[in-house]
């Protein structure tokens, strides 16, 4: 199976991705009337933790909504075959801005409503942030000898 192509597998995650962001938009458009509804069915007092769990995941779906659409042109430049440009070195360095002020919400929220999975959940972003960072260092250094060796040539 090829990997890196429209039709191969990096493809199929592409579109995969696409759909993901759009319902993402669509579960962001619908986010006041969703967590009413939902915080209907599981408390019975949802003025409680309405405002803070609307403002929580208005700020953390914008950065996720980033993620996922820096991953999806990641690809997309991945699937061109062109994986040592700087915009991937953009996109990584967003990702992992986003996934960091992704973990400092979840920080705030550990404060007010902590749980087990939210720990966890800011212990991925963290890591992933990170990840973002080196990862992105690698393909700037990639971009670097690509550059070097197509003026050598």
């Amino acid at each position: 199976m090829v990997i890196l192509d429209q039709k191969g597998f990096s493809g199929i995650v592409k579109h995969i991705l696409d759909l993901i962001f759009l319902g993402g938009i669509g579960i962001f458009l619908s986010l006041p009337f969703a967590l009413k509804w939902y915080l209907g069915l599981m408390y019975t007092r949802t003025s409680e933790n309405y405002s803070f769990l609307l403002g929580f995941l208005f700020v953390t779906g914008i950065f996720a909504l980033t993620v996922v659409n820096e991953i999806r042109k990641l690809l997309k430049n991945l699937n061109k075959k062109n994986p040592f440009i700087m915009d991937n070195v953009r996109s990584l360095n967003r990702i992992a801005i986003s996934c960091l002020l992704i973990a400092v919400c979840y920080v705030f929220k550990i404060i007010f409503y902590n749980s087990f999975l939210t720990i966890i959940v800011t212990m991925v972003f963290i890591i992933t942030g990170f990840f973002s960072i080196i990862l992105a260092e690698v393909f700037r250094q990639a971009v670097a000898v690509k550059e070097e060796n197509d003026l050598t040539i």
